[in-house]
Order: C-alpha cells, then sequence, then structure tokens
C-alpha cells in the first residue's frame, strides 16, 4: 500500500484538516484523560490496532513516529478523535469501528505517550532521581542546569518535562540502536574543539556560526565570543557530545528513577513539578 511522505502526514494530522474531516468544530474534551484503567485499556487496544505500524513505543515503522508528528503539530482531543475513528484517506492509516468509549481509551494512552511528561504518572522515585542527576556517576549536571543550579554548556532542562514527553527524554538519554547522531533535543547543538592562535583550546557547544564569528559556550557555562580571525583550528565533532554510556553506567532501575525526576522539571504554573532539593554544587 501507498505510504504518504512525512509532510503530507503533519499535514493530515493538522487541527484544520482533522477538524475537517471530523465536520465539525467543537472542542470535545476526552472524558478518560488521566485514568490510568482507561489508559491501560487504551494500551492494549493501541497494541493490537496501531503498533504494528507506528511501533510499540509510538517512534514509527511502517507509518509515522507519533510522538514526534504530534509534538510538532499537536490536536485537540476530538481532533485526535476523529483521526483515530476516520482514518486517514489517501494513506495507509484506516478508519476503525471501535465503540466510542474505546476511541476515547486509545486517544487517552496517545495522549499520554506523546504528551508533556509532567502532565503523566511516570513510574519511578524522582527524589532518588534527583540524587542521580546531581551526582558524578551521572554528571548530568556537567552540561545541564536545571533552575540556574549547574552547566549551562548544554540546553537548560528547567522546563523539560512540561514541554517534552517521555520519550523524547528517554531517547536523549538512551538513544536508538546504530543511530551515531543521536537524538538533540537534550545534547544541545555542534560540539566543538576551537584551538585560539593564542594557543587557547576551548571545547564546548557552538552557537551562531558563522563564517565570521563564533560563540562557544565551554563546560563552566562561560560563554566565548570569538571571531573567526582568531581562530586557528575549527573541529566540529559528528556526534552529540551526551554520553553514549548511560545503558551500561546505569542501572534499569537508575535511568527510570533519572526519568521520573526529570519528567518533574516543568515551569507551567499550578503544575504538579517540584523543584525537588538537590545537593549543592
Amino acid at each position: 500500500m501507498r505510504s504518504l511522505p512525512l509532510f503530507a502526514v503533519l499535514f493530515l494530522l493538522s487541527p484544520t484538516c482533522a477538524v475537517a474531516q471530523h465536520g465539525q468544530t467543537d472542542l470535545a474534551r476526552n472524558p478518560l484523560l488521566k485514568n490510568p484503567e482507561a489508559v491501560a485499556a487504551g494500551a492494549k487496544l493501541y497494541g493490537i490496532s496501531c503498533a504494528g505500524c507506528h511501533g510499540a513505543d509510538g517512534s514509527g515503522g511502517r507509518g509515522p513516529n507519533l510522538i514526534h508528528a504530534l509534538e510538532s503539530s499537536p490536536l485537540k482531543d476530538d481532533e485526535l478523535f476523529s483521526t483515530i475513528r476516520n482514518g486517514i484517506p489517501g494513506s495507509d492509516m484506516p478508519a476503525t469501528k471501535l465503540p466510542d468509549d474505546d476511541t476515547w481509551r486509545l486517544a487517552a494512552f496517545i495522549r499520554a505517550l506523546t504528551g508533556p511528561a509532567v502532565e503523566n504518572e511516570v513510574p519511578g522515585d524522582a527524589v532518588a532521581g534527583e540524587k542521580i542527576y546531581w551526582s558524578s556517576k551521572a554528571g548530568c549536571s556537567n552540561c545541564h542546569a536545571i533552575l540556574g543550579r549547574g552547566s549551562g554548556m548544554g540546553p537548560d532542562l528547567s522546563d523539560i518535562g512540561g514541554t517534552r514527553p517521555l520519550a523524547i527524554i528517554r531517547e536523549a538519554i538512551i538513544p536508538k540502536k546504530n543511530d551515531p547522531s543521536r537524538n538533540y533535543e537534550l545534547a544541545g547543538n555542534e560540539g566543538v574543539t576551537v584551538t585560539l592562535k593564542s594557543g587557547r583550546v576551548i571545547r564546548g557547544i557552538a552557537r551562531n556560526r558563522s563564517n565570521y564569528s563564533l560563540q562557544v559556550v565551554d563546560q563552566s557555562g562561560k560563554l566565548w565570543l570569538l571571531r573567526m580571525e582568531q581562530v586557528k583550528e575549527l573541529k566540529v565533532l559528528d556526534h552529540s557530545l551526551m554520553p553514549a554510556d548511560y545503558e551500561t553506567r546505569l542501572s534499569s532501575a537508575e535511568i527510570r528513577d533519572l526519568l521520573a525526576y526529570l519528567a518533574h522539571q516543568s515551569l507551567r504554573p499550578g503544575s504538579e513539578a517540584r523543584d525537588l532539593e538537590g545537593p549543592n554544587q
């Protein structure tokens, strides 16, 4: 069967298109959101109906990666219901004959799978995960900051749970196999080693690199504003600076707890996220 290119899938998943397919513009809310039993039932329906194309974890296969697709083009609850019920004409996405309640259950699971981590129940001990985050064993704070603590070299993680699905956070820590480029959601942009004509060597993350100037944030968080005429040699890494050994460096329980801690990091007013007290830096 014919598959649509990703840009076409994203368009078809867009709110405007989904509302047109649904034939209505109401803003119906999913009555089963955050209902653990409904989400669990939706997970079973997903395994039967969706995992064959979209992957067991939503990471894609014959069909698109739901995590990335719905992050870049989010749907309202009724639009997600409509897409599940009516399918996407001209693609491999079929219509379903699920009853309304089962469709809402499936939509609740997909929302839990693809929504911001802080909105969902994340297994693990966030307090234990905080200790792991700030420990030398994990070394997360060597590159990342949370609420002003830690290094500013990599992306700030103060709102990571409020803006990213758990699967995206997990993928940045434990990437897919045979993916040397790594996921850049947490890893940052280009890792560079800069040798200046003065002999100084600067290692860090490049910002706003051009033919004329270069900005580098080093591990201490210091921002270097350089003119290219100062640079003797610039080496741009072809991989992320994120460590590639977390699966062996940390136990499965430690990774679970670390993810729970990161999922709690949110700047949303009124969210249940908490700034757990961490060790002094």
